[in-house]
């Protein structure tokens, strides 16, 4: 049997770290920060060994996770930012996609909800970087959709409403085993339906 080439063993490496990540987020899920490397690698049906050998301990685990999912949510939402449409109906075509990727993508919902709890499980200053890069890239181009197109006295208070409103109806039905039954739709008309557009 000869050796793997590298590309052979980049591509591993690729599918075992998805593999590790996608445990964390649903071990994330059940356990808080309370996640242990060896609760991941059960999940993963991987030796801890091997878990271990990609990441040291949870917090650099959880880092990664989260950059993944910061790309992730950038990729999920980048239709709205870049689409035609009034500002308004981007605003709505936005919260629609980061929903339904909060759904399919518990990565996903787990850096919203990091992000909306300021990183208060995590220790140290490790997370300023990616909380910055969250700003720039998700929550700043969604407060200026709503500053042109939502008649709003605060466009990062209607923001703050908004990704909460998102977190917590992605929490219930996470922690209730609902997401068959989400109406994505649905949320998302009931949010802005109390939310004037300029120009109405």
């Amino acid at each position: 049997m000869s050796p793997r080439t590298k590309e052979q063993n980049d591509a591993i490496r690729e599918m075992r770290m998805n593999q590790i990540m996608q445990a964390a987020a649903e071990v994330y899920l059940e356990k808080g920060i309370q996640l242990e490397i060896r609760d991941v690698a059960v999940k993963a049906e991987l030796g801890y060994g091997t878990v271990y050998h990609y990441y040291k301990n949870k917090h650099m685990l959880l880092e990664d996770l989260l950059w993944d999912a910061l790309n992730r949510t950038e990729s999920a939402v980048l239709p709205a930012m870049t689409g035609d449409g009034g500002s308004s109906l981007k605003a709505e075509s936005f919260s629609r996609l980061l929903l339904q990727k909060c759904i399919q993508d518990p990565s996903v919902f787990i850096l919203l909800k990091t992000v909306a709890d300021n990183f208060h499980q995590f220790p140290g200053n490790r997370f300023i970087k990616l909380f910055a890069d969250f700003q720039e890239r998700i929550y700043l181009p969604f407060v200026e959709m709503i500053r042109e197109g939502i008649d709003s006295k605060s466009p990062e208070k209607t923001a703050n409403l908004i990704f909460g409103s998102l977190v917590g109806c992605t929490a219930l039905n996470i922690h209730h085993n609902m997401q068959n039954e989400m109406d994505v739709e649905g949320i998302v008309e009931m949010i802005f339906s109390g939310i004037q557009s300029k120009g109405r």
